[in-house]
């Protein structure tokens, strides 16, 4: 298994829509592809989720099935406020390299996670930013978050790395995928 391309998608085209790119970034959850969506001809975020083998069929289904659960609520959310990444897509499919991979394409952004801006500016000794600043940055945050609390859902996971920059805009990332690996038994096993 190669590091730079875990799953072997790059090259390859996913579900007959979605043309893989090159690798945008992994996590502990999911590797994020740059893809591009051949109906539209547009580029899109491609992520695969890390699902541990030995999955009997009735577990994918059941996996599946909270995925497409939390992938309809981002949909939904991130069609009431534009601080939210938009979902677009949602299926599973075996990898190039074999494994079932449940994935979802969203919006491709162009810039950075907060996480990344702190650690280059720290690097680059530029000066914090001020509290105003800092409180525009984060108000399309809070308004995305008020946004989800009024229909009941938690993100779970609010931290610099889920939060991405867009020059002066910021945008959330990965609403409930923390809460259908936690309730998924043999990932809540993984997770220990």
């Amino acid at each position: 298994m190669q590091a730079s391309d875990p799953f072997g998608w790059i090259g390859s085209i996913i579900d007959g829509q979605f043309a893989v790119e090159a690798l945008a970034g992994e996590g502990a959850f999911g590797v994020v592809y740059r893809a591009r969506h051949l109906g539209f001809d547009a580029p899109v975020a491609v992520k695969c989720l890390k699902i541990p083998t030995g999955l009997s069929p009735d577990q994918q289904d059941g996996f599946l099935a909270k995925f497409r659960e939390e992938a309809r609520l981002l949909h939904q959310l991130s069609r009431r406020t534009m601080g939210i990444v938009q979902a677009l897509d949602i299926g599973a499919a075996a990898a190039p390299r074999g494994p079932w991979t449940p994935y979802i394409v969203m919006e491709w952004l162009e810039g950075e996670t907060l996480e990344q801006d702190l650690k280059r500016r720290r690097a680059e000794n530029v000066a914090p930013r001020s509290l105003g600043e800092a409180i525009k940055l984060l108000a399309p945050v809070a308004s995305a978050l008020a946004v989800a609390h009024d229909g009941n859902v938690s993100h779970r996971d609010v931290k610099p790395a889920n939060l991405f920059l867009l020059g002066d805009r910021m945008k959330v990332l990965d609403f409930g995928l923390a809460k259908v690996f936690s309730e998924t038994p043999k990932f809540a096993e993984a997770l220990v």
